[in-house]
């Protein structure tokens, strides 16, 4: 039996681009110093590859949005990881219930996009298993085994935080993309 294999199409770079827009870490900068109100550097600075970069750039352009200072919102990207093939953003401060739901659903959004984005050129991409790390890439820069798009579980975002000293489960939302939205669910019908 013949194997057969549906390419995805890959942003190659030129390397003649601007080396300066190449480097490993100019966009990463450039990305903090966009977002002045909501970084503080060195803290926060994206501890991913580029292919993310866009993703990241608009949840941020997003998160600013929410926040609305008069009604005593603040808020700092404290990080900015790749976990397990997926873009995780993580932050503190304090925030109405109204910039609460903005900030939640875009990090959510991007969350969810970066698992469909390639990680190195973003591209679309899909995830791979290679010596027991998970990575989201294109055909073109995905190493190791493709993971089937079948077994991949439903995405469960819990967010947790502390209060008055007690470490707890602050919400637990599941995604449901046949209607592209976030359904809140009892945290106690997660095994963790």
């Amino acid at each position: 039996m013949k194997e057969t294999r549906s390419l995805v199409q890959c942003r190659s770079l030129d390397p003649n681009e601007d080396a300066m827009r190449l480097g490993r870490d100019e966009w990463k900068a450039e990305i903090v110093s966009s977002y002045p109100t909501i970084f503080q550097p060195p803290r926060g600075l994206p501890e991913c590859r580029a292919g993310w970069e866009q993703l990241i750039d608009e949840t941020c352009s997003k998160i600013e949005d929410a926040l609305k200072p008069e009604e005593g919102d603040t808020l700092t990207i404290s990080r900015i990881i790749e976990r397990c093939g997926r873009l995780h953003i993580f932050w503190e401060g304090i925030l109405s219930a109204r910039a609460r739901a903005e900030v939640e659903k875009a990090i959510e959004r991007a969350s969810i996009e970066s698992g469909d984005t390639c990680e190195i050129c973003g591209g679309e991409g899909r995830l791979y298993s290679s010596g027991g790390w998970l990575l989201t890439a294109c055909t073109g820069h995905g190493r190791g085994k493709p993971l089937s798009w079948k077994r991949r579980v439903g995405f469960v975002r819990i967010v947790r935080g502390t209060i008055d000293g007690k470490d707890l489960i602050l919400s637990c939302r599941e995604y449901e993309p046949e209607h592209d939205l976030f359904v809140d669910i009892p945290p106690e019908t997660i095994a963790e």
